[in-house]
């Protein structure tokens, strides 16, 4: 009789300490994912997007059959979407956009046939487009692009390997030219996101395997600083934050990736603190997990919006609030 009321016990001990484990893990994860008004286009993956003036905008994708040239542009204060004029040349996924402080730029890509290097500037004011000269580098697809002040920049891709070289245009003067390229790892499908003018960049793939170098690029002296990995290591009680063909974007001086590619599509959600060079997982993405979806950062607001899971496509927006706690319901 004894026996059994110790052993009683104990299980009592367990199952208390096991809820309390539990409950402890959720408590230490934030973040909140709101879904806003969906994109009134095609559902699509493999879009380009770039934010400009407190909107952001969204061009190309492929939906399994279609590529795109569409160009809808997002109000967050309106909470709406309002289709503009296309993208002139070929309809392409994998593209690469940035902004500058008054001109989109959209260029790269697939065509589905073939890979590109043209290069196409957008005036929102008068919603028209400018071919801009070629990019210089090899043409190619799944490369990354950022912009800060009046310059823009892209580097690696896929031309048929992976690369890391980089460029910059110079809005000013209408030219681009070679910079330093990437330190460390090849890679395609990678993300960036900028903070402070500093652009973060990271994740993607080289030859069918993640990679865990993770870089920080200074635009006034041109140089890579090589920053903490993200994690390989399963035991890491951080977790791993490699991933490929994830969504990157910047809130308030942090840096967030959302989804992506792991073993398969993913939903989880990284918070990157650029003062300590750390990074804490937060509360997942609340749609369906996906890959090569795009995203925004307007006025200190974060939105990811379409991607895949094998073959169904999507075409929801959601916002992340990244110091509420979850609410299912909202």
């Amino acid at each position: 009789m004894r026996g059994k009321y110790l052993l009683l016990l104990l299980s009592i001990y367990n199952v208390l300490l096991l809820t309390s484990c539990k409950n402890d893990d959720e408590e230490d994860k934030i973040g909140n994912w709101v879904r806003v008004s969906d994109l009134d286009g095609k559902p699509r993956s493999n879009a380009a997007s770039f934010s400009l003036g407190g909107k952001g905008y969204l061009t190309g994708g492929y939906d399994g059959e279609d590529y795109y040239n569409d160009l809808w542009e997002y109000n967050p204060d309106l909470n709406s979407w309002t289709q503009k004029a296309s993208l002139p040349g070929a309809k392409r996924s994998s593209a690469v956009a940035f902004s500058s402080t008054s001109k989109g730029y959209v260029g790269t890509g697939y065509d589905g046939l073939n890979k590109l290097k043209d290069f196409w500037q957008y005036n929102p004011n008068t919603n028209t487009w400018v071919q801009i000269e070629d990019f210089p580098g090899t043409a190619r697809y799944a490369a990354i692009a950022f912009g800060i002040d009046q310059k823009g920049y892209v580097g690696t891709g896929y031309d048929g390997n992976e690369l890391k070289d980089f460029y910059k245009y110079d809005e000013s003067t209408n030219t681009w030219s070679q910079i330093i390229s990437l330190g460390g790892s090849k890679r395609r499908d990678a993300g960036v996101f900028v903070i402070n003018n500093i652009a973060y960049v990271g994740f993607g793939s080289n030859n069918g395997s993640l990679v865990s170098d993770f870089w920080a690029f200074d635009p006034t002296n041109e140089t890579w600083t090589r920053k903490e990995d993200t994690s390989d290591d399963e035991d890491d009680d951080e977790g791993s934050q490699n991933c490929t063909s994830t969504a990157a974007f910047a809130i308030n001086g942090k840096g967030y990736i959302a989804t992506g590619s792991i073993s398969g599509v993913s939903n989880t959600t990284w918070e990157y603190n650029p003062l300590t060079d750390f990074w804490t997982q937060k509360n997942n993405f609340e749609g369906t997990a996906r890959e090569s979806a795009c995203a925004f950062s307007i006025n200190n607001r974060g939105f990811v919006v379409s991607g895949n899971s094998g073959s169904l496509y999507f075409d929801d927006i959601w916002e992340l609030k990244p110091n509420e706690e979850l609410n299912e319901n909202d």
